[in-house]
């Protein structure tokens, strides 16, 4: 009676080998010696790579088309200059933002030096109709501190413009405003919250650019939307048809660390206070600079990934948020044994999760650029797709998702300063 029971599985396993899951073919192309800080985008025209050539002190941003990598071409030219703040985690961009007389309409910006300190730095933006910047360069944000404004996050809104958060130091440098200049979520951040604007903390902001009549900001001031946040994380921005979202890693005054999210309907409303993703309680006295990465699909799913290490146990994890009840699922842990973090995340149409990190393995030198498939049923299947340097330098690798294909870029660390190079891959 138990033979049919011991072959079963024999015959599964010969089944198996008999018909192997075809593993989709990888194809790669590298950018010249020099180019790092890749970043992946979607437009009308196709997916494209945007990068930073370095040579010297001298910098420039472009962007490259990836739908023809036969035809030898150099990327377009969107930003170019000698006094930039350039570092790993927090790095340019070139972004699309709408369709303006039948013209694909691009963002772009960089980080330029404003004062003496380290990391005294400005947000610099152009919007770009064209291969060349509509306006010279401007400002995003409003105040002349020179302080740091940076890890800025952006997405397309569904009625045009570009929704841009970023983490803003004016006060970390400059006395607290009086309570009555506080607006949208900073006025009731404070309440159950355990924040304050005492200590001259960093805060986060945001803003609409690009809107369809006008090239510069659509308000004049932006929007404080929490008063008290970790100094040098990442932010993370999307926005659907009904809800605009902004994630990104808090601080409370007892230096719990977690990440928190603010939300507000599309198009109108008020930005809600902030809420935690979920209550980690990572407590730590330093920024740990790693940012959590948020996805959104057309249906209008929210999924987020993050990194954390409660007690000392380092995790990175994933989460779907519920509209309804306007709160994250409980996470799946998706690696726990000492992973490096810098995660990004993509949401395909059938809520799909493709989320990615760096990782490590006991015994190994080198980490591994590590891709998670979440199942919308919560299925999760792992894969390494290369090996990679766990230097700062390698920087934080980014994904998109096109016409049935994944899509990853980072950055190669060579062997020495200036040898680094961009390379892109595809499946």
């Amino acid at each position: 009676m138990q033979k049919p029971a011991l072959l079963l599985p024999l015959l599964l396993l010969f089944a198996c080998e008999q018909n192997p899951v075809p593993v989709p073919e990888t194809e790669c192309y590298q950018l010249g010696a020099g180019t790092h800080l890749p970043r992946l985008g979607v437009a009308p025209e196709g997916i494209y790579l945007s990068y930073v050539r370095s040579q010297g002190t001298h910098n420039t941003l472009l962007k490259k088309s990836l739908n023809r990598l036969d035809i030898p071409s150099s990327g377009v030219v969107y930003q170019r200059g000698r006094n930039w703040f350039n570092n790993w985690a927090d790095f340019p961009s070139v972004v699309y933002v709408g369709q303006r007389n039948n013209s694909s309409i691009y963002f772009s910006h960089f980080l330029e030096y404003s004062g003496e300190g380290t990391y005294d730095y400005d947000i610099k933006y152009s919007l770009s109709s064209g291969i060349v910047p509509d306006l010279p360069p401007s400002k995003l944000h409003q105040d002349t501190i020179a302080a740091e404004h940076g890890f800025l996050s952006s997405a397309p809104l569904p009625g045009g413009g570009l929704q841009v958060s970023w983490l803003d130091g004016r006060y970390t440098k400059a006395p607290k405003p009086p309570k009555e200049e506080l607006v949208g979520a900073a006025a009731g951040a404070g309440k159950g919250h355990g924040h304050g604007h005492g200590g001259g903390a960093m805060t986060l902001r945001t803003t609409t650019v690009g809107s369809r009549e006008a090239n510069a900001l659509s308000d004049s001031t932006s929007v404080e939307l929490d008063h008290r946040v970790c100094d040098c994380c990442n932010t993370a921005t999307v926005a659907t048809d009904s809800l605009i979202m902004v994630a990104y890693r808090d601080r409370s005054e007892h230096e719990i660390r977690d990440i928190s999210y603010v939300v507000k309907p599309t198009g109108s409303g008020k930005w809600s206070t902030p809420k935690l993703v979920h209550a980690d309680n990572w407590e730590i006295t330093g920024c740990p600079v790693n940012g959590p990465a948020l996805a959104a699909n057309d249906a209008g799913n929210i999924a987020i990934i993050w990194y954390t290490a409660p007690a000392d146990r380092a995790q990175i994890n994933f989460a779907r948020y519920d509209p309804d009840l306007d709160r994250f699922t409980a996470p799946i842990i998706l690696d726990a044994q000492t992973p490096l973090g810098r995660v990004d995340l993509q949401l395909a149409p059938d809520g799909t999760a493709y989320a990615t990190g760096l990782t490590t393995k006991e015994g190994a030198d080198e980490a591994f650029l590590t891709l998670w498939t979440i199942a919308p049923d919560g299925t999760v299947v792992r894969e390494d797709l290369t090996t990679t340097s766990p230097a700062r330098s390698s920087g934080f690798p980014k994904i998109a998702l096109f016409q049935d294909k994944l899509y990853w870029a980072r950055t190669v660390v060579g062997a020495e300063k200036g040898e680094q190079f961009v390379e892109v891959c595809w499946r």
